[in-house]
């Protein structure tokens, strides 16, 4: 995986997930990204890589509380311009749904949010 951030590039090899997040929070609780802020205008960024799938299930333990940050190989970046190249066959995965498989970007837009639907959901069911 290649990883850009701000301009900076990361290489990454075994990589077992990059989570993109400008909040804390996600799947009921866990502590995922601990430092990220709603209004900081930034997005974290964390990657697991190069670990073991006995160390993983550390890593799944200890994101209840946020002390996946202290392991070894889990980095936390963060910026307002984030490219994510897959070099493999990964499937990319936003918020649960398949987004695709080469290469995803986010960025920051000052005091705005847009919501992106797929072409092929219709909008109708929207209040």
């Amino acid at each position: 995986m290649e990883l850009i951030i701000d301009g900076n590039r990361h290489l990454l090899k075994k990589v077992w997930f990059i989570v993109i997040a400008n909040q804390p929070y996600f799947g009921g609780g866990m502590n995922i990204s601990p430092m990220s802020k709603l209004d900081d205008g930034s997005l974290n960024v964390i990657v697991v890589h190069d670990i073991t799938m006995l160390k993983l299930l550390t890593v799944f333990i200890t994101v209840l509380w946020g002390g996946h940050l202290n392991i070894k190989n889990v980095d936390s970046f963060s910026g307002e311009r984030i490219k994510m190249k897959n070099h493999g066959s990964v499937k990319i995965q936003s918020d649960g749904e398949i987004v695709g498989m080469g290469e995803v970007a986010a960025v920051v837009l000052k005091e705005k949010i847009r919501v992106m639907f797929k072409d092929d959901i219709p909008n109708k069911n929207m209040k």
